[in-house]
């Protein structure tokens, strides 16, 4: 009788495991160009790319699974080239390159993700078309000071519109992991770290969980040196 009782909740126990496993399956479809090449999923940690996952590509195809306790960023690499961002949680995640597009989809974070760097590069990509009208106008005869002046409106409202997406985006994810994701995202597109008025706008409105992150502390420490110098020089 005593062993029927332990097993009953050895039984119980195994169950509730089992329900409140954390489990994420990754499934890649890819060009056969990349076929024999390994996949790699990394994070960056006291300045270095640690592998947390990896697989060989086979007929275009590569997947990956295992544990994870709660949702966090890493990076998909194909050897040594970075593809994209990839939040690993719970759940199936279908990752799809293309010629034309890269699609992390099958999550609800990654859903989000995908659903913001499609709607970026619509805005990038109208701001290209606006850049090349620009030098179209010069080839048809304006100025270059001209032509600037000609689009200087239709950039500046395009821009604006980019960069009031990617800000709202920032804030709306404040207490998620995409919050830090874009951000980084952000800041890799300076020079160096310094504060833009849109930087401070999205770190004078966060709250404790997102100025907390280690990228995102790492960025003020830097940004605050480095406008320090700045005065100073």
């Amino acid at each position: 009788m005593i062993r029927l009782l332990c097993n009953i909740v050895l039984l119980k126990i195994v169950l509730f495991a089992a329900s409140c496993s954390s489990e994420y399956v990754l499934n890649g479809n890819t060009d056969s160009f990349f076929d024999g090449a390994r996949a790699y999923l990394k994070i960056e940690k006291d300045g270095k790319l640690l592998a947390v996952d990896s697989c060989d590509i086979l007929h275009g195809k590569f997947s990956m699974q295992g544990d994870v306790d709660v949702p966090f960023v890493c990076a998909l690499f194909i050897g040594d080239e970075a593809i994209m961002p990839v939040v690993l949680e719970k759940g199936d995640i279908s990752v799809k390159i293309g010629r034309q597009d890269i699609v992390v989809s099958g999550t609800e974070l990654n859903n989000m993700l995908s659903n913001f760097m499609e709607q970026k590069e619509r805005f990038e990509r109208h701001m290209a078309l606006l850049e090349r009208k620009e030098a179209q106008l010069i080839l048809e005869g304006y100025t270059a000071e001209g032509a600037a002046a000609y689009m200087r409106d239709s950039l500046a409202a395009a821009g604006g519109q980019l960069d009031s997406y990617v800000e709202d985006f920032i804030k709306e994810h404040y207490n998620t992991v995409l919050g830090p994701c874009v951000f980084r995202l952000l800041c890799s597109t300076l020079p160096y770290p310094f504060f833009t008025n849109q930087i401070e706008r999205i770190l004078d409105d966060a709250p404790e969980v997102f100025l907390s992150d280690d990228f995102v502390k790492d960025f003020v420490m830097a940004a605050e040196e480095n406008m320090r110098r700045l005065k100073v020089d």
